[in-house]
């Protein structure tokens, strides 16, 4: 102050400039929200709320973020059709749902589907009541606030080392903080809900495309890998690849050899050569009966039981008799005993289930 120093028994006025703008009278205070709620006028608004699904909700509330120009440009995301009605000139036929279509502007950035449909939700009494219920605000900065640009004084110039900040009564600095200040908002009521929608997408080959790229990320996830495979062809893939994999893995065991193992033929089959062992001999042991059909032991025992009967005593013991009311006309030059041995006992082959 003209470097005159202040009586500190004084009280000095303010110096009537705000730091929320070059000029004015009042300060930041008067700016703060005081809680009062803008309603809205005498004419009822018609109030209309759209459920829409969670991928189309995401895109939207980053409207702001995707758009262009100032902060207080109208973004205009698409076009509201109604359907006219035939009957009335001008008028909107009330019996086909309206719809939304993006602009191309938006699917562009968004890549999503651009045209929905709006169905009429079911009204049952208690959806009525809740949509009654249900209170639509808007929000928007407060009209007239300027924030204080960053190392102005309260005189409105640049701040230096001896001004930085604020200064109080008694002409003490006050820091600024290094939060910044919110600016102050101001809210409206638009009305209670009168309608409820639900934006359903329209069979267009644009969601088929959109639906297919969904599922398949949902399926794959977002880390694919992709092999490249010399001779995808080749009839011997499979058996390099089961190689491959016994390469990998090392077995607990020595593998079997496979020479002597045969594998179960269908049922019908082996009861049918049965037969026509039991035609020329009465009596099978079952190391002959394996070496005739060279089919597992287990196997064998338990399609014999169908159709034959084990002999426990006598001179045939341990053999298979063909039963009673199985025998057939082909049996008449069948050979009451059992057939002849080879000798080939120490080198009879053992036959199992192949997996």
């Amino acid at each position: 102050m003209n470097g005159i120093k202040p009586d500190p028994d004084v009280k000095m006025e303010g110096d009537g400039l705000s730091p929320s703008g070059g000029g004015g009278y009042m300060d930041d205070e008067f700016y703060e929200d005081t809680g009062e709620l803008t309603l809205p006028g005498a004419d009822n608004k018609d109030v209309w709320i759209t459920r829409i699904p969670k991928w189309l909700y995401e895109a939207v509330s980053k409207a702001d973020d995707l758009e262009e120009g100032n902060d207080d440009d109208q973004i205009t995301l698409g076009d509201f059709v109604f359907f006219p009605d035939p009957n009335r000139a001008g008028g909107v036929d009330k019996t086909r749902s309206p719809r939304i279509f993006f602009n191309e502007k938006w699917a562009a950035k968004t890549h999503l589907p651009r045209a929905f449909e709006l169905q009429n939700a079911a009204v049952t009494p208690a959806a009525s009541d809740l949509l009654a219920n249900t209170y639509v605000f808007t929000e928007k900065d407060l009209p007239g606030y300027k924030p204080q640009g960053f190392g102005q004084g309260r005189m409105g110039g640049m701040g230096n080392s001896s001004n930085f900040g604020n200064k109080d009564n008694n002409g003490r600095i006050v820091k600024r903080s290094k939060y910044k200040k919110a600016i102050p908002k101001q809210t409206a009521l638009l009305g209670s809900a009168t309608r409820e929608y639900a934006a359903i997408p329209l069979n267009t080959p644009e969601f088929h495309h959109f639906t297919a790229v969904r599922n398949r990320q949902a399926v794959q996830g977002s880390n694919t890998t992709t092999n490249i495979v010399d001779h995808f062809n080749d009839h011997t893939a499979a058996i390099r690849l089961q190689n491959n994999f016994k390469s990998f893995v090392r077995p607990t065991t020595a593998p079997k050899n496979q020479l002597n193992k045969a594998a179960r033929i269908p049922k019908n089959e082996l009861i049918d050569i049965l037969h026509n062992c039991f035609d020329q001999y009465a009596y099978w042991p079952m190391k002959h009966l394996k070496a005739k059909t060279r089919q597992p032991e287990a196997y064998l025992k338990e399609v014999l039981q169908d159709i034959a009967e084990l002999i426990k005593s006598g001179f045939y013991s341990s053999s298979w008799k063909r039963m009673g009311f199985y025998q057939r006309a082909e049996a008449a030059n069948q050979i009451d005993g059992m057939p002849p041995d080879t000798g080939d006992d120490d080198e009879e082959e053992e036959f199992v289930d192949v997996p």
